[in-house]
């Protein structure tokens, strides 16, 4: 399994270099810390949602901050010190190295795992925009070990069990919200 995962590494790592994919696959590695995409770009599309979908949105958002949280620190603080994978740069000779934007160990994946939870979370609730979503996680999959900080195992664990772990969140999250009454949190932003 080792070497068939450093095997895969090195043909998306290297084999399929294109000056195209250097330049977008590096971007949407972590898209999400650039300054217009944090402070200008999310906030207006959260606002656009929030006035849109009110409660439902409130509700959603709510539930994904969580479920993010959650895969975050136990990938973190749990999974990455018990496996303690080091990451390509530290273990491989030949790497294209795309990004100096990595730390710590490698398995599972954090990029993979909050991006397919947040997936799949969001994907219970929009399910005609699953393909989207599920889209945005893959290529922030692949983008890492295009770049060449992950192995591509670590993003199918990191995959596979955040996926898991938002769609028993969702099974829990859901009844909360559709039978718990929020008379202080979100009745003022329902339609009459």
């Amino acid at each position: 399994m080792e070497n068939l995962d450093r095997y895969l590494f090195h043909w998306i790592n290297g084999g399929l270099s294109h000056p195209w994919l250097d330049q977008f696959l590096p971007a949407i590695t972590d898209l999400h810390k650039e300054p217009i995409v944090a402070y200008a770009v999310l906030p207006l599309i959260l606002l656009i949602w929030v006035f849109k979908k009110r409660t439902q949105a409130l509700q959603t958002l709510l539930g994904l901050i969580l479920v993010i949280a959650c895969t975050d620190n136990i990938n973190h603080r749990i999974l990455k010190p018990l496996f303690q994978r080091e990451r390509p740069p530290v273990v491989e000779h030949q790497i294209q190295l795309r990004t100096d934007r990595f730390g710590g160990f490698s398995f599972p994946s954090n990029h993979a795992t909050n991006n397919f939870a947040g997936a799949t979370f969001l994907s219970l609730t929009y399910p005609l925009a699953s393909p989207i979503f599920f889209l945005i996680a893959f290529l922030v999959g692949l983008s890492r070990v295009y770049v060449g900080v992950h192995y591509p195992f670590d993003i199918l664990a990191g995959g596979l069990w955040g996926a898991a772990f938002a769609y028993l969140f969702f099974k829990v999250w859901h009844p909360l919200m559709t039978h718990v009454h929020w008379p202080l949190l979100f009745s003022f932003w329902k339609r009459k």
